[in-house]
């Protein structure tokens, strides 16, 4: 009996997508062409009587730069990152990508034109059993792909999925903690990638690493659903009692942080 009133709950209740294509509104060929970003009072909640994760966010972005999310552990970062392709949709407000209104658009549409680059790569998974001298060895377009991409570390699982991004020409790039759990050596291959390569595309993202993103244009920092502080890396360290600020003295590196956060400053005042 308990399965049957479940299939009548998975066939009655629950919500179906939105369609894939909606043939009288699909966005202009080439779209995003720039990166220009508008999230003006998006809530989202996980279901009807549930709490609000994302309370009235409000943030503009300008095509090509690079904005860092950070705050604790369930502030939202994820569901913000999760929100550009609608795998939940808005109870309110709106994105919009290059003045398309997302929710008005078929869902294949929207995540076949911009990228996301999550924390555990879905088409290369974590590793089970590989050797070191497998696990070292160079990837090549030639190479095997085992079941779940058993052969490859997690930090190459990152690195192709940062080179189908590169082959997309994204100009809308969300990493999802993707250089959570990589060695030092190839999270510092993964942001000269993202500084070189894709300087011409807006990239967002989230990091547990504050060297990650110290260096760059702005950052979000979201607590309990909020925006409490968005502004350049720099400016927010000065603030005596500022989040972002509180982060970076936590992480015993903030004399090397603001000095980093510093000469960028320095080199977007001259420019």
């Amino acid at each position: 009996m308990n399965s049957v009133e479940r299939l009548v709950h998975y066939i009655d209740k629950l919500e179906v997508e939105a369609e894939s294509i909606i043939p009288d509104n699909r966005p202009p060929s080439g779209w995003p062409s720039r990166g220009e970003i508008h999230i003006n009072n998006l809530e989202i909640k996980y279901g009807l009587d549930s709490p609000l994760v994302l309370k009235g966010i409000s943030v503009n972005t300008m095509a090509a730069e690079k904005i860092g999310i950070v705050g604790r552990t369930g502030c939202g970062k994820s569901t913000l990152a999760t929100s550009f392709f609608r795998f939940i949709e808005a109870t309110s407000g709106s994105i919009v990508i290059d003045d398309v209104d997302i929710s008005t658009i078929g869902l294949k549409d929207l995540r076949s034109n911009i990228t996301i680059i999550p924390q555990d790569p879905v088409l290369f998974n974590v590793i089970h059993s590989v050797s070191d001298q497998e696990n070292n060895e160079p990837i090549t377009l030639d190479s095997p792909v085992k079941e779940n991409g058993a052969n490859f570390s997690q930090g190459q699982q990152q690195l192709i999925a940062i080179a189908r991004a590169l082959v997309r020409n994204s100009k809308l790039i969300i990493m999802d903690e993707a250089t959570a759990s990589t060695d030092f050596k190839t999270d510092h291959l993964i942001q000269t990638t993202i500084r070189e390569e894709f300087k011409d595309s807006t990239v967002i993202t989230i990091a547990h690493r504050l060297r990650t993103i110290v260096d760059y244009d702005k950052i979000l920092v979201m607590d309990a659903g909020n925006v409490v502080e968005f502004d350049i890396p720099y400016l927010l360290m000065q603030k005596p009692d500022g989040w972002f600020r509180g982060m970076c003295e936590k992480s015993g590196e903030f004399a090397e942080l603001i000095n980093i956060a510093k000469q960028k400053y320095e080199k977007i005042s001259l420019a």
